[in-house]
């Protein structure tokens, strides 16, 4: 029988909280950053409440998983919620918090309907995609937040 697990992931990153809000709430950046993880990401428009993104990604597992994730809150630069559905189906919501002008602290709280059998291939499998975004996102932070903003 399947039931709602909850997985909690926090780790620090050494960027401004707006370009790290920016890459986490904007799944369309993710195959510049999560990698090898996201593997394609379209979207129906701009950044907003309401957005629908569809996601092909993978883990350690041999498959791939496609998902449609819709933005439901957007509190920028603190906090954002996703429902997600498709091979995996849940919610997440990322709150950040600003510990320094250069210093953010990420929490990723993600609630997924999983069977028993499922929970345990899950969770180490999630806690591998996890590092990859843990190795990608302040590099990617960084560097978007120290590019010139465009006029056009």
């Amino acid at each position: 029988m399947a039931r709602e697990y909850v997985f909690v992931d926090e780790w620090d990153v050494e960027a401004p909280i707006l370009a790290v809000f920016r890459a986490l709430c904007d799944v369309t950046t993710y195959p510049q950053w999560w990698k090898p993880v996201y593997l394609a990401v379209e979207a129906d428009g701009p950044l907003r409440v309401g957005r629908v993104a569809r996601e092909r990604f993978k883990g350690r597992l041999p498959h791939e998983l496609f998902t449609q994730s819709e933005i439901i809150r957007l509190e920028p630069p603190r906090e954002f919620e996703v429902d997600v559905i498709g091979d995996l189906s849940g919610r997440s919501i990322w709150t950040l918090s600003k510990l320094s002008d250069r210093l953010v602290h990420v929490r990723a709280d993600w609630r997924v309907v999983l069977s028993p059998l499922q929970r345990s291939t899950f969770r180490w499998n999630h806690s591998w995609v996890i590092k990859r975004a843990i190795e990608g996102l302040e590099p990617y932070a960084r560097a978007s937040a120290s590019a010139p903003v465009s006029s056009t």
